[in-house]
């Protein structure tokens, strides 16, 4: 019976393996090569620390995010209070660097003498004037006046440094803090533009 069941296979029959026999890589027959996933299937612990992992970095994304957003706006409410204590003279409130004694002691000394910072500033406001005026007499005069604001100023300002750097030894021996060219950048400057605002008068007495 056997050998009449092998010879009733037609010719046209393939002669090819079965689905149950391997093929020469010893992969079964029916996955050509590029079909399927290509790799193995993931186990479930494996799959779910991955997820883990990506929910932690997205919520260290937002942290951080969240974090910078808080610390602009804190220093943009420190910046305003700044700005405000600069405008009141508040001391207490100032930036630190301002609140150094050293420089609160120039500030006030500066703001209670005259000064001839200002004098220059409107003698430079006439030589600018003076210059666009058609007339050489007047350009000289203004020249003149320009000049020797330049020279008030020079001569003030070593005074002043010499001052302010002898109060500032008196009182603290030990200070490292340079007040001189800090002092000389106030005293050019009109009491009204000064920043932070001026505590005293030019008498001396508390504003």
């Amino acid at each position: 019976m056997a050998l009449l069941k092998r010879r009733a296979r037609t010719p046209d029959a393939p002669a090819g393996p079965t689905s149950d026999e391997p093929t020469e890589a010893g992969a079964p027959v029916g996955r050509e090569n590029g079909s399927g996933k290509g790799r193995p299937t993931p186990k479930r612990s494996d799959a779910r620390a991955a997820r883990t992992r990506g929910g932690s970095a997205l919520a260290t994304s937002g942290s951080r995010k969240d974090a910078r957003a808080s610390s602009r706006g804190e220093r943009r409410r420190q910046s305003q209070e700044y700005r405000t204590a600069m405008m009141s003279g508040d001391v207490s409130k100032l930036p630190p660097r301002e609140r150094a004694p050293e420089r609160v002691l120039a500030r006030d000394f500066v703001d209670a003498r005259r000064n001839v910072g200002p004098f220059f500033l409107a003698a430079a406001a006439l030589y600018f004037v003076g210059g666009l005026v058609p007339n050489e007499y007047i350009r000289l005069i203004a020249t003149y006046l320009m000049l020797l604001g330049i020279l008030a100023v020079a001569v003030d300002s070593i005074v002043l440094s010499r001052q302010v750097s002898r109060k500032v030894a008196e009182k603290y021996p030990d200070s490292s803090v340079k007040v001189r060219a800090y002092s000389i950048q106030r005293a050019l400057l009109p009491a009204r533009w000064r920043m932070p605002r001026p505590r005293v008068t030019r008498a001396g007495n508390s504003r």
